[in-house]
């Protein structure tokens, strides 16, 4: 069996025999390295000062790098084709060497990590090498878009080179007449920031603080043990110089999870605005990232950077709003600059570039950020904000912000230097499939109406606007209309997709691709079209001509580091923990399979007093299934979410979001604008789990079945006490909302709310429209408050409220909803809101009395459902009485 193993093993390393024949192992700090798995994409160029000074680009295939010595370094000039010896294979470790060769060793001399990120073939790599022909597209921190690797012919069979030729494609990366000037600016190491001559003076290996075991079993730090970071020993001052005008910004590069180990911090991911506030004696910029001053759209934010304590300054951040509930929305980010909602906006600040003289891009992230911080001082809580930075393990913060619905984490190298462009030195990690797309058209609305019914989708790929699908839903009837006015104006007759659909075409206005919109949906289809796609607003801040497809890089390595394998993404890599353990943990650790659906830490707690945990309460649900599906199933929902239970953050839910189970279902609604959203709802007993795993205290149906949600099937009358108000009165009103209905001939039924009051529920045939309902509900609330001024309110006025019982008539419309019958609450000691029978209300009873704790105990001791005969009643509004709310128009 040795034997065989080793035969086996053989192949797979011979194409780093080359490579390992060249050096001696005992006097080069090069790793040793192994064959690795195939499926990796990662890209890089190592600036070599050897016998001469050369770039060696390298391209991971089949678990090696594949390499080529390009003579004069790569050029942004298509027409300056640069010669590439194809050499020898080296191991993936390599790709994290950086350091000096020690001569006369093969290749002596110093190497630099002068470009890395990630390719992506066009077309078969395997086909393409074999034909001499290598056409990819890059992203890496300084090298972007499509190039060319051409195998020249040999001139004679005495040739011993196998050259080739790098070509930059002709495309929007690509710099006509740039010759070599790429090269003069990019003269430091995009890991260490380190220029040759440091690195020369340096230790003669700079990688990862761990070593590189080799196929041998040798630790390869044995052989030149590293140093602390280079970056470190800066830290104590910038560098002097003058205030930019603009700073190309850091961006981020997608991957699946965010990196593992040490050396990173994590930061959550915010949705707004990506800001360069520039500070230079009292007079403040704030750029966008294609440079233009937005100082008139943010006067606030710009006279607060104006009052910090510096005479010239850089600041590296972005513009929010932030909702109630804490997270960052973008929609109304717009709606505030538009003008179409009132409230606050922030700047939440990351980076800090230049202060008073110094330039600190070349300081470690940690040591800007501390400056940051020093400089923002007490303000950091107010207009100006602090990033908050996370060192703890990433996949943690990861699956807490998923949970939260926040829109993922970025991951910063903790040493590294601030780099312009996008590279691996920041990496994102999203929740949610959200993109930028070029507006390419739109549709007309149905039934003549105003604004647009659905946006055409597109973004570049190689020169062309590539179609990616519609986006119909997200935007309400003023924002439809607003996108109508900017389309108008630049509409056009050919389409301006490579290739578009047949049925794609019919009915729809082409417009000049000019105008970028961002979205989010569930996932691309395998025709690449954008799948439940929903419109979150324009980007006025990014250019048409650089959106492209996202693409997800499929490796993060440590830092600084060796890469390493694919990190698998959190629900992957719980499921493969379901498979091998089989049985799950009931701890607060672990797994569970629970009546066919996945518990992940069944033994947290959500609440404390009593300790409740997520399996006691998905265990509650299945209990009452019986009781509590009939209102819930098959109906639009409401949710609120609290991921770190009933004592952390809530918030409310409508929408189906990425990351939920399968058993929470989408349950498409058309809007009162006639654009359709996603709402989340459930068909049965798994449904309930899920929600339950997905940190849901609180379910909150429609009035009406996903049948027909234009026909409101029962009545809510929501009876909600002032503090000061005594038991009894409560009581009182819902007896007398019991006796107002029953003159309609409406019989009804009473639950408590788990809160303060009580709710009163008429079922309905679904035969009536909501405009009704509502106006019936509300002529019962008036009169109620008319006849007893003194202790019912039928306006919701805090003002107003003291001593008084508010009749919350407006759960009765579309898209309203309340509460379900046995749903727990999200407050201390998990109520209930618990049907009653009308006998039961009584002076001793209170609105939270029934819990999770006895909720049971008391459904077992009933003789019959309180609510019985509930579904079974078919009664609707009366001919007189619907005539009468007509009159009363």
């Amino acid at each position: 069996m040795r034997a065989g193993r080793r035969r086996k093993a053989a192949p797979r390393d011979k194409s780093l025999a080359r490579y390992r024949a060249k050096r001696d192992f005992e006097a080069t700090p090069e790793p040793r390295g192994a064959q690795g798995r195939s499926g990796g994409r990662r890209y890089l160029i190592q600036k070599h000062a050897a016998r001469r000074l050369h770039y060696d680009f390298r391209l991971e295939m089949d678990g090696v790098l594949k390499s080529w010595a390009v003579t004069r370094g790569p050029s942004l000039d298509p027409a300056d084709k640069r010669l590439a010896v194809h050499v020898e294979d080296h191991p993936l470790a390599y790709g994290d060497f950086e350091g000096t060769i020690p001569k006369p060793q093969y290749g002596g001399g110093t190497v630099m990590l002068w470009d890395e990120g990630s390719w992506e073939p066009l077309g078969d790599p395997d086909a393409m090498m074999r034909a001499g022909r290598l056409k990819f597209r890059l992203e890496g921190e300084r090298l972007k878009g499509e190039w060319n690797l051409v195998r020249m012919r040999r001139r004679s069979p005495r040739d011993k080179h196998d050259n080739w030729l790098l070509i930059k494609g002709r495309d929007g990366e690509a710099k006509p007449g740039d010759g070599g000037a790429l090269l003069e600016e990019a003269d430091r190491s995009v890991r260490s920031g380190r220029s040759m001559e440091e690195i020369a003076r340096g230790s003669s290996v700079w990688h990862s603080n761990r070593g590189d075991a080799g196929a041998d079993g040798r630790d390869a730090a044995k052989a030149a043990r590293p140093k602390p970071s280079p970056a470190k020993t800066v830290k104590a001052a910038g560098k002097r110089g003058r205030l930019p005008d603009f700073v190309e910004p850091q961006l981020a590069t997608r991957v699946g999870a965010p990196p593992a180990g040490e050396g990173w911090v994590h930061e959550i991911k915010l949705d707004g605005y990506r800001i360069q506030a520039r500070l230079d004696g009292g007079k403040v910029s704030l750029l966008t990232r294609r440079g233009l001053d937005w100082c008139k759209r943010f006067p606030a934010i710009a006279k607060a950077v104006g009052a910090l304590p510096a005479k010239t300054a850089l600041l590296d951040g972005e513009i929010v709003a932030f909702e109630a509930d804490g997270l960052s929305n973008f929609g109304q980010l717009q709606a505030i600059l538009s003008g179409d909602e009132q409230g606050e906006l922030a700047f939440v600040l990351f980076d800090l570039l230049y202060l008073d003289g110094q330039d600190l891009r070349a300081l470690p992230l940690l040591e800007r950020k501390a400056r940051l911080l020093g400089l923002l001082g007490a303000t950091e809580r107010g207009v100006l904000r602090f990033s908050q930075h996370f060192d703890r393990d990433g996949g943690e913060i990861y699956r807490h912000a998923c949970e939260l619905a926040l829109e993922g984490v970025v991951s910063k190298r903790a040493q590294d230097p601030y780099r312009s462009g996008r590279g691996t030195g920041w990496l994102k990690s999203k929740c949610r499939e959200r993109q930028e797309f070029v507006i390419g058209g739109f549709t007309r609305p149905a039934k003549g109406r105003p604004g647009v019914g659905a946006l055409l989708l597109g973004y570049g790929d190689g020169g062309r606007l590539r179609y990616a699908g519609r986006v119909g839903t997200g935007f309400g009837r003023a924002q439809s209309l607003a996108l109508r006015r900017r389309l108008e104006p630049i509409r056009q007759d050919e389409p301006p997709f490579a290739a578009i659909p047949a049925a794609a075409r019919r009915g729809v206005t082409y417009v000049e691709p000019s105008l970028v919109c961002e979205t989010e949906f569930a996932t691309w289809t395998r025709d690449g079209l954008v799948r439940q796609a929903s419109f979150l607003g324009l980007r006025e801040d990014k250019p048409a001509s650089e959106i492209t497809r996202e693409k997800v890089m499929r490796r993060a390595s440590r830092s600084p580091g060796p890469a390493e394998p694919e990190k698998p993404t959190v629900a992957a890599s719980r499921k493969r923990k379901a498979t091998a353990a089989g049985k799950a943990e009931s701890g607060a650790k672990g797994e569970q399979d629970f009546h066919g659906v996945r518990l992940t830490h069944p033994g947290r707690l959500l609440y404390e007093e009593p300790a409740i945990s997520k399996l006691d309460l998905a265990q509650y649900y299945v209990d009452v299934a019986d009781r509590i599906m009939p209102h819930v199933k098959h109906r639009p929902l409401a949710i609120v979410r609290c991921p770190d239970g009933a004592s952390g953050t809530c918030f409310f839910q409508k929408h189906l979001s990425a990351g939920m189970p399968d058993a929470i279902k989408p349950f498409s609604v058309k809007s009162k604008e006639g654009a359709r959203e996603s709402y989340v709802s459930i068909e049965d007993e798994r449904g309930l789990i899920a929600l339950v795993q997905f940190g849901v205290l609180e379910i909150h149906p429609w009035g009406a079945s996903a049948d027909d949600v234009d026909k409101a099937d029962r009545i809510i009358f929501d009876l909600d006490p002032d503090p000061k108000v005594e038991w009894p009165d409560v009581i009182a009103a819902a007896k007398e909302v019991r006796d107002r209905l029953q003159e309609l001939k409406l019989e009804s039924f009473v639950k408590t709310t788990g809160g303060k009051g009580l709710h009163v529920v008429a079922p309905l045939r679904p035969a009536v429209a909501w405009e009704p309902v509502k106006r019936l509900t509300q002529a019962i609330a008036f009169s109620m408050a008319a006849d007893k001024p003194a202790l019912y309110l039928a306006k919701s006025s805090k003002a107003a409220r003291g001593g008084k019982i508010f009749i919350d008539y407006l759960r009765n419309d579309r898209g309203s909803t309340a509460v379900a019958p046995y749903s727990t609450r999200a407050r201390a000691g998990a109520p209930i809101s618990a049907p009653l029978d009308w006998r039961e209300l009584n002076a001793r009873l209170r609105s939270d009395r029934y819990r999770l704790g006895n909720i049971r105990d008391r459904l077992a001791a009933l003789p019959r459902d309180p609510w019985e005969g509930f579904f079974d009643i078919r009664q609707s509004l009366g001919a007189k009485t619907l005539s009468a709310l007509k009159t009363s128009r």
